[in-house]
């Protein structure tokens, strides 16, 4: 894949993911979770020419109302309903997904001890994502 259709496949997949989660009558504001945790979509990355993507979700009550364990399930339901079909749609099949969950809105890469992270790795195998433990 080139660097210019590899962008245009990044802007097809935040499109896309946007658009699946218009067509399951919900906005990118409201995701539905296992948890019932308020979650929306912040943004989508590709690494290492595609065969890395990360799709970060904003979820302010995580550290407050909800913990690591309860939140577990929403990883897998995030990846298999809502990643996966972006992905199949636009023709991508990374090595990695990172799901990442963060109690605030901040940069990419960016540490800050004040606010909640959550990480899971999966990779997908005939359509359904596989949890990769680290």
């Amino acid at each position: 894949m080139t660097i210019s259709h590899f962008r245009e496949a990044k802007t097809a997949v935040v499109t896309g993911f946007a658009c699946l989660i218009a067509t399951c009558a919900v906005s990118a504001q409201d995701i539905p979770v296992p948890s019932g945790q308020p979650l929306s979509f912040l943004e989508f990355i590709s690494e290492q020419d595609g065969l890395l993507v990360r799709f970060r979700f904003l979820t302010p009550q995580i550290g407050d109302r909800y913990d690591y364990l309860t939140v577990f399930p929403d990883f897998q339901a995030l990846c298999d309903e809502q990643v996966v079909p972006v992905l199949t749609q636009n023709g991508l099949s990374p090595a990695q997904i990172v799901l990442s969950m963060s109690a605030a809105d901040i940069p990419f890469g960016e540490d800050n001890p004040d606010v909640l992270q959550f990480f899971e790795i999966f990779r997908t195998e005939n359509g359904t994502c596989i949890w990769e433990e680290f």
